[in-house]
């Protein structure tokens, strides 16, 4: 088989991976579902990336002239759009948090407290959730999420999160308040944080 034939069909496997997994991330992203599917629940990128994928593809893959040219000009243009895109995207969207706190259990379980802030540049989320396995099996257990209002409430949000046992995780926020919430062995949150 000759590389641009071996190549053109590799963008096709790519993108069908791509839309494969914009499809079944959101479908996994729940309560115990796959820290991996959570991660992965970018559906526009991946989009993105399914056409660019196959119009590289179709580049490679044509012999007619025309429709090498239009698949030329069509990957050229998602490129500029996509190099113009990009930071939009990221921020409105934030797709990498910044981790403000990634705590391993005390007991040595592979269970690890995990809180995330999006860009302030945005409305900023905060999220708090425990990660049970390790990568890529981990298993995802939402804790609390948080939107402070658009009056610019800095009053909510994680000043300080650890485990003081196995069995117990701590939040004190902004205000100072302490917030203890019992964790299952599984990772599952036994108690809701209400702000």
């Amino acid at each position: 088989m000759d590389t641009p034939r071996a190549a053109a069909w590799g963008l096709v496997a790519l993108a069908g991976a791509a839309v494969a997994t914009a499809v079944a991330a959101p479908l996994y992203e729940h309560p115990g579902g796959p820290a991996l599917a959570a991660g992965l629940n970018h559906p526009v990128l991946l989009t993105g990336l399914a056409v660019l994928a196959l119009a590289g593809a179709a580049l490679l893959r044509s012999r007619r002239p025309d429709v090498r040219r239009a698949a030329g000009a069509g990957l050229a243009g998602a490129v500029v759009l996509g190099v113009l895109a990009v930071p939009a995207y990221g921020v409105v969207t934030d797709p990498m948090p910044l981790r403000e706190w990634d705590v391993p259990a005390p007991d040595g379980s592979a269970r690890r407290l995990v809180v995330e802030q999006t860009s302030a540049l945005t409305d900023p989320v905060w999220r708090i959730h425990v990660d049970t396995g390790t990568f890529p099996t981990a298993r995802r257990w939402p804790v609390a999420e948080y939107r402070p209002d658009p009056e610019f409430d800095f009053t909510k949000g994680v000043l300080e999160a650890w485990w003081p046992d196995p069995d117990h995780i701590r939040i004190i926020d902004l205000d100072h308040g302490h917030h203890d919430l019992r964790i299952a062995p599984d990772g599952r949150p036994l108690d809701r944080l209400a702000w």
